[in-house]
């Protein structure tokens, strides 16, 4: 349901219109772009978000407060730019840029959250008197592929699916993969005789993207979170030698941890356990009979390219319609990324911008 709009000019060949979306308890502030010199009705792409509470623009920021990149902000303008109109919005909870209701994010919102959001935006897309309703199209970013895969698999009459770094395993075995994949061999880098007091800021610090330098934090004691003052959580010490061993203590401690965020209720990724979750796009892939353009880092920390092979095998058993583009030296934003460890979510290269408009417009 539209609750208002606002429009204001982008730039010679964009325009921007403000709106609101309403999700119930939750009015999220949300945006059209359109191609500014379009005649008619034209294609549309509705923008699904990926983990995180995001605003509109997906705005992500570093350790330090600075932005590193606003990827739909991005993606809209590039599509509009092309003849394309794009549907962006805030996530649920999410007043703007770091203005979120995080008791709110984190204990209700879950990906079937999501997925009734989605539903609220597909629907002003196709009452939309600018868009034409044969020619919607549903983007999905990593967390967002699920949710996206979901709503075309409810809505067979969407024209199109895009899925960018899209989840490919049950989630608790992709976070395994962003464990032994990224953030191990991260630390055998910057840590390669173990974590210590001594060396955890360093590697905190370090030269690692948002993904690599996250597995620290798992190392962390709980006054670390409050203290302001990084120490190891001594029970993952076994042997009290003040050193965790990286693959003795610090890989199945970790690996314990995560467990229990994920199965327990009030865990920090019990969003994605089974009662509040949605598959992976491979086991959705039979579901889903509309051409679809899959888009992919080869540097990709969150979803490791290695495992979109078991989304491939899905598709071509399914016998399912999909174009597939990977990228070298690219990251999960499609930003550039020397490898896994150094993906940062930089913003996205122009190259996959190019490849989604062409790709929409074909259609």
């Amino acid at each position: 349901m539209l609750l208002g709009f606002g429009a204001s000019a982008l730039a010679d060949d964009v325009t921007r219109q403000d709106t609101t979306l309403n999700f119930g308890d939750f009015t999220s502030p949300a945006q059209w772009t359109y191609p500014a010199s379009a005649r008619g009705k034209v294609p549309a792409v509705l923008l699904i978000h990926g983990s995180t509470p995001a605003d509109m623009d997906f705005t992500v920021t570093g350790p330090d407060g600075k932005p590193l990149s606003s990827i739909f902000r991005d993606i809209s303008g590039a599509l509009s730019a092309r003849g394309v109109a794009v549907l962006r919005y805030n996530k649920h909870y999410v007043a703007g840029p770091g203005k979120v209701d995080y008791e709110k994010f984190y204990g209700q919102a879950d990906l079937k959250t999501f997925l009734k959001d989605a539903e609220t935006a597909l629907d002003a897309m196709k009452h939309n008197p600018r868009v034409d309703p044969r020619r919607i199209f549903v983007y999905g970013w990593s967390e967002g592929s699920t949710v996206a895969a979901r709503l075309v698999r409810d809505h067979p009459e969407v024209r199109g699916l895009i899925l960018q770094g899209p989840v490919t395993l049950p989630w608790g075995e992709l976070f395994d993969k962003q464990l032994t994949d990224v953030q191990l061999p991260y630390l055998r880098q910057v840590a390669p005789g173990g974590l210590t007091n001594a060396n955890v800021m360093t590697a905190l610090s370090g030269p690692g993207g948002l993904v690599a330098s996250s597995g620290v934090s798992f190392a962390l004691s709980p006054e670390s979170f409050t203290s302001g003052q990084p120490s190891l959580n001594l029970a993952l010490d076994l042997n009290r030698d003040g050193i965790l061993d990286l693959d003795r203590e610090y890989l199945p401690g970790v690996r314990a941890y995560l467990k229990g965020q994920l199965d327990t209720p009030q865990g920090f990724l019990n969003i994605y356990s089974d009662t509040r979750s949605l598959p992976p796009v491979t086991a959705q892939v039979p579901y889903l009979k509309v051409p679809m353009l899959i888009v992919q880092g080869i540097n990709d920390a969150n979803t490791p390219e290695p495992y979109l092979m078991t989304l491939q095998q899905a598709i071509v058993q399914a016998k399912g319609r999909a174009t597939i583009k990977r990228y070298a030296g690219l990251g999960h934003t499609l930003g550039p990324a020397s490898s896994v460890i150094d993906d940062n979510f930089r913003p996205i290269a122009q190259q996959p911008l190019n490849d989604m408009a062409e790709w929409v417009l074909r259609q």
